[in-house]
């Protein structure tokens, strides 16, 4: 009888487990979100300037919601991804200010990156409001 419990747990966990992963990557509803972050193409259309202005700001609403006192005690995934989201900006960022130094080169994963996990973080804000910039 305890091994039928058992087997039943460990099933649920690995259903569990499959179905938040395939939420991660889109798959459970409507492709891909992101997959491999090469479509996410918003801040690479911008000219140099507005992309520095635009990962900035998405680093501090990032950073804003992270700290926020609904994000850190919620059970979605919003905590996860305003993370995810504040340290993909921050390389982002790195390498566009790298450019004072070693050329015009654009990073472009980490600007996706900060793309892709922004407009999943915006996602599980439903109708939280952050300080507009």
């Amino acid at each position: 009888m305890r091994s039928l419990a058992l087997a039943a747990a460990v099933a649920a966990c690995l259903t569990v487990s499959t179905a938040d992963a395939a939420d991660l990557y889109g798959e459970g509803g409507g492709g891909p979100y992101c997959r491999f972050v090469e479509n996410a193409h918003h801040l690479l259309s911008l000219d140099r300037r507005n992309m520095r202005e635009e990962v900035a700001r998405r680093y501090v609403e990032a950073a804003d919601v992270f700290r926020m006192q609904s994000t850190v005690y919620s059970t979605s995934p919003l905590f996860e991804w305003s993370n995810q989201t504040k340290i993909a900006c921050a390389k982002a960022i790195g390498y566009l200010r790298r450019h004072f130094i070693w050329g015009p080169e654009v990073d472009v994963e980490s600007v996706q990156k900060c793309d892709c996990f922004y407009d999943r973080m915006r996602s599980y804000m439903g109708g939280r409001r952050t300080a507009q910039y």
